[in-house]
């Protein structure tokens, strides 16, 4: 009996002792199970606070994002060097290096234009325009063909070798200032152009317009008898269209011959092609004196527009253009040894045009003004 209660109290004690730890170890357990908890609730509280601060962020880039056209995005110059500008005032640096690229005088500003003859001008921009071409071989990626890339080469040139635009009335009457004048507007880099293009032995006209979509504009229309090609070159602005296989005709006499529908699809896949441009300073003249002179960032500001306006005018102008043509004769399409009569400095060495301004004026049904029509007699 003895040994027995002695057995059970030691099996009771075991049971304590047993529960005990039981009881121990599941405090244990909880005890480890809270820490855990505490853990990572603490770190989800960080997660929070991180996302916290990162939606925060967000919603300043966010902000910065829509001031973006405010910010200091492009590069304009300066006489005190480069300056970061708002976006739509400068350009970019790919732009501003490609630009650089065509500026220079087209040559050397110390030929004597009292003792070279303008045969022999002609022929030295001719050899002048070439020798640079050859020399960089990125120019050849200027367009699909090398003829093409020449001519492409040959407007950037005109629009490098006059740094400054000028508001002003008329053109200057001395060769030299036409070819190497360091400012001016769109009818001085309109008779560069065509200078250029005889030398390089191309037809070229003359372009005046005031339509809706270019109030106040010239430019050159172009044909290269090499590749039956005919060309609208803007050197102001640096914009090229090229159309093909003309069979001879020049790009706006083979537009204005087409129907409306023929335009408008020639509008619609034609390869306006802006190339970078930049306006570093304007003139305003004697146009300040009486109203609201251009200046270079309105300029600059339009350059984004140059391939949608050129698109719409080729369709939705030309009869705006011949109704301008019709009502100003004075504006009507001429080449450089017609254009002679007013500027009577251009040497007749630059004649090689031929009838084909005449061609336009016969599409667009309109005649030169009778000083004009006299000078073709010559």
């Amino acid at each position: 009996m003895i040994v027995s209660r002695l057995g059970g109290k030691r099996v009771l004690a075991v049971a304590i002792c047993l529960g005990a730890a039981f009881i121990v170890g599941v405090a244990v357990q909880n005890y480890k199970a809270t820490t855990k908890l505490r853990a990572e609730n603490k770190q989800i509280n960080r997660q929070l606070a991180a996302m916290s601060e990162n939606l925060k962020q967000l919603t300043a880039v966010a902000e910065n994002l829509k001031q973006l056209g405010n910010l200091p995005l492009a590069y304009a110059e300066t006489p005190e060097g480069l300056k970061l500008v708002p976006a739509e005032h400068g350009v970019t640096k790919d732009d501003l290096d490609f630009v650089k690229r065509f500026r220079g005088p087209l040559l050397d500003l110390k030929t004597n234009f009292e003792t070279t003859s303008p045969r022999d001008i002609k022929k030295l921009l001719h050899s002048s325009l070439l020798a640079e071409f050859e020399r960089d071989p990125r120019n050849l990626t200027l367009a699909e063909t090398k003829r093409r890339a020449l001519i492409t080469f040959a407007m950037l040139r005109v629009n490098g070798s006059m740094p400054t635009y000028e508001v002003r009335d008329t053109v200057p009457n001395d060769f030299k200032s036409m070819l190497l004048g360091t400012s001016g507007n769109c009818s001085d880099f309109t008779i560069r152009v065509m200078m250029v293009a005889e030398a390089l032995g191309l037809k070229a006209a003359l372009i005046s317009a005031n339509t809706p979509s270019l109030p106040g504009h010239v430019f050159a229309d172009v044909y290269d008898p090499e590749e039956d090609t005919a060309y609208m070159l803007d050197a102001n602005f640096n914009v090229l269209i090229a159309r093909e296989h003309t069979q001879g005709r020049g790009f706006f006499e083979t537009l204005l011959a087409s129907n409306q529908v023929d335009q408008d699809n020639f509008s619609r896949v034609a390869s306006v092609k802006a190339l970078p441009v930049y306006f570093r300073y304007v003139d305003p003249g004697e146009k300040g004196l009486y109203g609201t002179p251009l200046t270079a960032s309105y300029i600059n500001e339009i350059r984004s527009k140059r391939e949608d306006t050129w698109r719409q005018w080729t369709s939705q102008d030309l009869d705006d253009l011949v109704d301008w043509w019709k009502r100003i004769p004075n504006h009507r399409p001429r080449t450089l040894a017609e254009i002679e009569v007013y500027l009577t400095k251009i040497p007749a060495e630059f004649d090689s045009s031929g009838d084909y301004a005449a061609r336009l004026r016969t599409v667009a049904e309109v005649e030169l003004p009778e000083p004009a029509k006299l000078a073709q007699t010559k």
